[in-house]
């Protein structure tokens, strides 16, 4: 049976996974609070990684472990490959989700290929200047490729979420025209709080500047060290936490430069409270930022902060009020604003007291993303189902044709002489006209439809008409001797409890002929056909198809409910050109092969 339950999917940064962030300390951030709002506003959370892992390797949670679903990475392909045809790999998982969560914006691919596919709405964090980063880091084609991607990604987002004023005001000038939505980064302001009291026994004259990041080429950390070197008159440790490509060169500068360096690496997320309460200060000199987590957590921990004026750091530290801003290619600028939050207690802890104060009141993580979730929420296409068939039935024309297979079966059926016929779902109402025409006259024939609209225009025809969902249905048991479904199961939101509803109005020895598109090669039709015509339109699938069944599945909902089922095929790739493979249409393997699938089902006696 299909899963209706609300489900949303979680995409990583390109190549990323919980793997990669534990190796930066970041997978029990994303456990503890991303992933756990949603799992609590979400019946199935599902996070496609890049890695081959399990969620059981990272959490003992049962809240994360009964609801979040790791979807492991399949296939050699490498990381920008498998970006484009993950949509592809988890195609059914992909259609469940009412919407994608993309977590920062190089992540962004498969959500766009989803789009395109299913259009399935996308909400995608937009958080520092990625561009600016690439050109740091010494990159000629990066830049060039994120501003493509932007100009893909940002008029198909339905959200691009900035954690910063400074970078709303960037997106908002940009030829994409984003629809922004401003969420600031969150801490857990529980966790990380000032100690009652000191906690570490330390000779008083040495002092500890504290920095947690990364060690790459904006985060300008060759200034800091030589920054401190400019301090002599004062006993100062450096502590760095994190790792990059910068390490043994940074190494060897605090070595020269006479700096008592600590690299301590990649610490887990949960241990860092006890290292910010101990430290003196922290600085932030990267060159480019965007809404950076380390600095408010830092904040909230009341240790006095310094940073650079730079991105949306302005937007955190008020100079002399919440912390000390500086020039970050000025290396007297940073050693002054070091050495001030050292050498003046009362400076250090006035910013201090200010900083916790302002990261309580605006960045509390779980406050943060309670109203993230509820806005991602209002972003999806979980809206009511009605809804959607309205839209479709407003803008979507039918075809008022019927096709032959179809109507040749359906010809076979005449000599059973059905005195009341059932069309659920009856869109335009071409079928009613077809059995109006076919059966012997006194017949009754009933059409069912979701949509008010289309039910009105086959009410125009003089046909007679109900309206309501196939789950519900408001007829006395046994009341049919023939119910049709033709390509409408698909379209409903459970399956099973539609077809228990149309056995249950069967009388005994009562048929239901149904027709559905055979997943999942009916996308693979679709994809031949967009080649042939060159559209990539032609890879859109309709988005009603919100229950879409492969062959196997059908067979699992048909038999246990109806006494007898025959199922066939009705077009086999390749079977214009090799008759022969008609024959197998009635086959197991036929069935699975096919573009589309007929049934024919008997109810015998009650049960």
């Amino acid at each position: 049976m299909t899963d209706a339950r609300r489900a949303v999917g979680v995409l990583p940064a390109l190549g990323s996974g919980l793997t990669d962030l534990r190796r930066t300390g970041q997978d029990e951030r994303l456990l503890a609070y991303d992933l756990r709002h949603y799992a609590e506003a979400y019946d199935r959370v599902l996070y496609f990684s890049y890695f081959r892992e399990t969620l059981s390797e990272f959490t003992r949670d049962p809240l994360l472990l009964e609801k979040v679903t790791v979807l492991p990475k399949r296939g050699p392909w490498p990381s920008r490959l498998y970006a484009v045809v993950l949509p592809f790999v988890y195609w059914r998982d992909f259609r469940r989700c009412e919407a994608l969560r993309v977590e920062q914006f190089p992540g962004v691919i498969p959500a766009l290929v989803a789009w395109l596919l299913f259009r399935i709405p996308f909400v995608v964090t937009y958080g520092y200047h990625y561009a600016a980063v690439a050109r740091i880091a010494g990159s000629r084609v990066k830049p060039w490729l994120y501003r493509r991607l932007e100009r893909l990604a940002f008029p198909r987002a339905a959200a691009v979420i900035v954690t910063s004023r400074e970078m709303e005001a960037l997106l908002r000038a940009h030829p994409g025209k984003p629809r922004l939505a401003y969420f600031p980064n969150g801490v857990d302001t529980r966790s990380f709080a000032p100690a009652p009291a000191p906690t570490r026994p330390r000779p008083r004259a040495e002092r500890w500047v504290l920095y947690v990041g990364r060690l790459e080429p904006e985060k300008n950390l060759a200034r800091l060290i030589d920054a401190l070197g400019s301090l002599p008159n004062l006993l100062v440790r450096l502590i760095l936490v994190g790792d990059g490509r910068l390490r043994q060169e940074l190494e060897e500068r605090a070595r020269r430069a006479g700096v008592q360096a600590d690299f301590r690496g990649v610490m887990p997320h949960g241990e860092l409270p006890p290292l910010l309460r101990d430290a003196d200060c922290f600085v932030l000199p990267s060159l480019t930022e965007g809404h950076p987590k380390a600095l408010i957590e830092a904040m909230a921990s009341a240790l006095p902060c310094a940073a650079s004026a730079r991105g949306g750091i302005p937007s955190l530290i008020e100079d002399g009020v919440t912390g000390l801003l500086f020039d970050p290619e000025d290396t007297l600028d940073i050693a002054r604003a070091i050495e001030r939050l050292l050498t003046d207690e009362a400076l250090a802890r006035r910013l201090g007291g200010h900083a916790r104060a302002f990261a309580v009141q605006h960045h509390d993580v779980h406050a943060l993303l309670q109203q993230e979730v509820l806005f991602v929420q209002s972003q999806s296409r979980a809206r009511p189902i009605t809804e959607l068939f309205e839209h479709y039935a407003e803008h979507v024309p039918m075809d008022g044709v019927l096709p032959d297979f179809v109507r040749h079966r359906l010809e076979a059926l005449e000599g059973q002489s059905p005195r009341a016929v059932l069309d659920l779902g009856a869109g335009d109402g071409r079928y009613l006209a077809f059995f109006a025409t076919s059966f012997p006259p006194g017949t009754t024939v009933v059409g069912f439809e979701i949509s008010l609209r289309r039910a009105q225009r086959i009410d125009a025809q003089g046909f007679r008409v109900v309206v309501g969902q196939g789950e519900a249905l408001p007829f006395k048991d046994g009341g049919f001797d023939l119910i049709t479904m033709l390509e409408v199961i698909e379209h409903t939101e459970s399956p099973g409890r539609v077809l228990d509803e149309v056995r249950r109005v069967l009388r005994p020895g009562g048929r239901l002929v149904l027709t559905t598109p055979s997943y999942p090669m009916k996308r693979l039709f679709d994809l031949r056909a967009a080649l042939r015509q060159r559209s990539l339109a032609r890879l859109r699938d309709d988005p009603t198809h919100i229950s879409p069944l492969s062959a196997g599945r059908l067979e699992r909902l048909l038999l246990p409910r109806f006494d007898v089922v025959e199922m066939e095929g009705t077009a086999i790739p390749g079977e214009g050109h090799l008759r022969r493979l008609g024959a197998l249409r009635h086959t197991r393997v036929g069935r699975r092969l096919s573009n589309k699938l007929f049934a024919v089902c008997v109810k015998m006696a009650a049960r």
